[in-house]
């Protein structure tokens, strides 16, 4: 990589949020991002997200970080090229399982016979306000999902592991009984319970996006498996310092730092490429 490469070209910097840029406890180790991407001209950069989140998770985030570019959202179902224009789906005919997550939770904890607070919530404010560590089992579900679906399971405000687990087989067996093709995994970064479309991904997704941005080249920054498997379809693919060894070893840059320090690390490497 070389400044002659790239110094006609144009990007979009797409950032991977949990385990990229904030913490597991849903905040940021450092505020200056934004500071430096404001150093970056629009004619050479913009900046976005390629999450699993809902806009509504995503909002505050995008505008803390004075982002600029387009926000894939929930695994790639559709996305916005700003954080006030439309939704413009990637998938086509996307089913809504909001009502049915719902009451796939209620069969979950009637079947195992659980004793715990099932809450449709704001996750990450919940997470935010240490409520948690004075109850005994919570299962906390993004209220905001439409199209996917992502479930927060603690006990005592930590990470109840065992009973992901057992969701992952529930809602797989579940799933695969009422003929929803979805994928589920528990994210290796913060341990909830995650489920999508198995048509779409972050990588479909920034393949489909390319027709939205022609004479763009892609690069992504992430810290997690489903972030290297982007490859292919961006031209740079950069990692925070806590990411795993197996994702460090896919990537053109790993920063020392963590998190959103990292981030800003990789942002300062990026600036001396263009």
């Amino acid at each position: 990589m070389s400044y002659n490469d790239n110094h006609n070209k144009k990007f979009v910097v797409f950032f991977d949020i949990d385990g990229t840029l904030i913490q597991p406890n849903q905040r940021p180790n450092s505020y200056k991002l934004s500071e430096v991407i404001k150093k970056i001209p629009v004619q050479k950069a913009i900046f976005g997200l390629n999450s699993n989140r809902s806009f509504y998770d995503i909002k505050n985030i995008y505008q803390k970080f004075a982002l600029n570019g387009p926000v894939i959202l929930e695994n790639g179902v559709y996305f916005k090229k700003d954080d006030k224009s439309k939704n413009v789906f990637l998938l086509k005919n996307p089913i809504k399982i909001k009502t049915t997550t719902k009451k796939i939770l209620q069969q979950f904890v009637k079947t195992y016979s659980l004793k715990c607070d099932l809450l449709f919530t704001d996750t990450s404010q919940m997470i935010m306000s240490n409520k948690l560590k004075s109850i005994s089992s919570a299962i906390l579900v993004n209220k905001f999902r439409e199209y996917t679906g992502s479930i927060h399971l603690y006990k005592y405000g930590k990470t109840d592991t065992k009973l992901a687990e057992k969701l992952v087989k529930f809602l797989n067996k579940y799933f695969k009984e009422h003929g929803f093709n979805f994928n589920v995994e528990c994210t290796k970064s913060f341990g909830n319970v995650i489920f999508w479309p198995k048509a779409i991904n972050k990588k479909k997704a920034l393949k489909k996006l390319k027709a939205f941005y022609k004479g763009y080249s892609f690069v992504m920054i992430g810290d997690d498996v489903p972030d290297a498997k982007t490859l292919g379809e961006v031209k740079f693919f950069f990692t925070v310092g806590n990411a795993k060894k197996t994702v460090k070893a896919k990537a053109d840059f790993v920063a020392k730092k963590t998190y959103t320090q990292g981030t800003i690390e990789i942002i300062r490497y990026f600036k001396k490429l263009l």
